[in-house]
């Protein structure tokens, strides 16, 4: 009788698969077995056996830590190579580097162009804790040597420009007449006028230097000697409508002479004259004095 209870249960089955809702609530219960849960509750003292039998307050054992010490470099550019400095004091043990923290090599990075750079490090010994870091390597701009002047002459008929001097080697050097458009070209100027030029100095791991300096040419003037234009050492006599005698002598020695002026024929009569009308009239005072003492 039970055997064909459990049969049709078991047509049942397919059914409640399809829909759980055909199941009927009433359906019988045609067996029950209790459940062993001796294994169980052995399985659990087991494990409280156990767990109070471990000590967790043991600290699991440590390796010792390598002293090791790390500084990076930070300067002016000077044409040199430079990486990072990494120290171990602990014998034996292994310095490894990488620039992109992945690949590491015993070869240790070192740069020279301006930049700053990232050099990654690791310190390895067996039998210690490994120690890993990283320090920077920055190389600043340097600055280009120069010197520019400003040019000042009078028209000479000649081209004049500024006065630029780089004592940096190997600098490019560019000069513009309007500050944007900028050639290799040296502006000069022959005309009357001020001028400005400006000039921009280059060169690779140096700071780029702008800047201008005018070219100012004055119109000739003929009343200003040499020794005034353009630095001429030379001086000329100027034009009066009569050439003057030059003397080799201190000033200071002819102080308080009198100097007489070559001229004409009409004014060396004039002087004469004078001259002889001074004395006639010195020999006429003289006359009439001595006869005021005859009386």
């Amino acid at each position: 009788m039970k055997k064909k209870k459990f049969v049709g249960l078991t047509a049942l089955l397919p059914m409640a698969l399809i829909n759980v809702t055909a199941l009927p609530v009433h359906a019988e219960v045609i067996d029950f077995q209790e459940a062993d849960t001796s294994a169980d509750k052995t399985s659990a003292a087991c494990e409280v056996i156990y767990k109070s039998t471990y000590d967790f307050s043991e600290e699991i054992p440590k390796y010792p830590e390598l002293d090791v010490t790390a500084s990076g470099y930070e300067g002016i550019y000077d044409g040199k190579s430079h990486g990072i400095t990494v120290d171990c004091k602990t014998e034996g043990a292994t310095i490894l580097y990488s620039t992109d923290g992945k690949t590491y090599s015993t070869k240790k990075p070192e740069y020279t162009n301006v930049g700053t750079y990232v050099t990654y490090y690791k310190v390895e010994k067996d039998g210690y804790t490994a120690t890993t870091g990283s320090a920077v390597v920055k190389i600043k701009e340097a600055e280009i040597e120069f010197d520019a002047d400003d040019c000042i002459v009078f028209y000479d008929g000649k081209n004049h420009t500024i006065d630029l001097s780089v004592k940096t080697d190997g600098c490019k050097v560019l000069y513009s007449e309007d500050g944007i458009n900028y050639s290799s070209k040296k502006p000069e100027y022959k005309e009357p006028g001020t001028y400005t030029v400006y000039y921009k100095i280059m060169r690779d791991n140096y700071a780029t230097v702008t800047g201008s300096s005018t070219v100012t040419i004055k119109p000739k003037d003929n009343n200003v000697n040499n020794s005034n234009q353009n630095n001429n050492s030379k001086n000329n006599a100027s034009q009066n409508g009569g050439s003057q005698n030059n003397s080799n002598v201190d000033g200071k020695a002819d102080k308080g002479i009198s100097r007489v002026q070559t001229g004409d024929e009409s004014n060396i009569l004039f002087y004469s004259l004078a001259f002889i009308a001074a004395a006639f009239g010195l020999t006429k005072l003289k006359g009439r004095k001595e006869k005021r003492e005859k009386l």
